[in-house]
């Protein structure tokens, strides 16, 4: 029996769950240490370097609409494990609920997830080259969505794919 990649999503959000709070509950004693050897700017300095990491993140709470939001959401959180520094934009419309009536079906979360799950098998075949960035889009199109990812080094650009999700209706 297989698993709907619902089900996989939400055993995927435990995960990070608690990968997050072992990396939140880690944060805090760094914050700790360095205020007890009374060193308090680099406590401060290490609170600024963890709040930007979490800024890309929190872009996705802004998108109300709950599946894509966990499948960008791993794919954030499965590239910063990965040490990949990624970016998110989208235009300001999608922030809107009402947006979502027309632009997104459920029938998009697997070939969706899928996109995602080949973007990650690329940055696990990258591992040799450094200082990795990805770039996330999503574009409004008509009845639907698109989604692109663009990973590069400092000089190659090693994927770059655009995948369309778009209702026949």
């Amino acid at each position: 029996m297989t698993m709907s990649v619902e089900r996989v999503l939400m055993s995927e959000l435990l995960q990070w769950y608690r990968l997050q709070r072992h990396d939140f509950m880690n944060h805090w004693q760094v914050i700790m240490g360095n205020l007890q050897l009374n060193r308090p700017e680099e406590a401060l300095l290490y609170m600024r370097e963890t709040a930007t990491g979490s800024l890309e993140e929190q872009k996705i709470a802004q998108i109300p609409e709950p599946y894509l939001g966990a499948i960008l959401l791993g794919l954030m959180i499965c590239l910063s494990q990965e040490g990949v520094k990624a970016s998110l934009d989208f235009p300001e419309e999608m922030k809107q609920k009402d947006f979502w009536k027309d632009h997104w079906r459920e029938e998009y979360v697997e070939g969706l997830y899928g996109y995602t799950t080949e973007c990650m098998e690329v940055v696990s075949r990258s591992r040799a080259f450094k200082n990795l960035n990805a770039e996330v889009y999503l574009f409004d199109e008509p009845g639907g969505l698109a989604c692109q990812v663009i990973l590069s080094d400092e000089e190659t650009v090693l994927f770059d794919k655009l995948v369309t999700l778009a209702s026949n209706c």
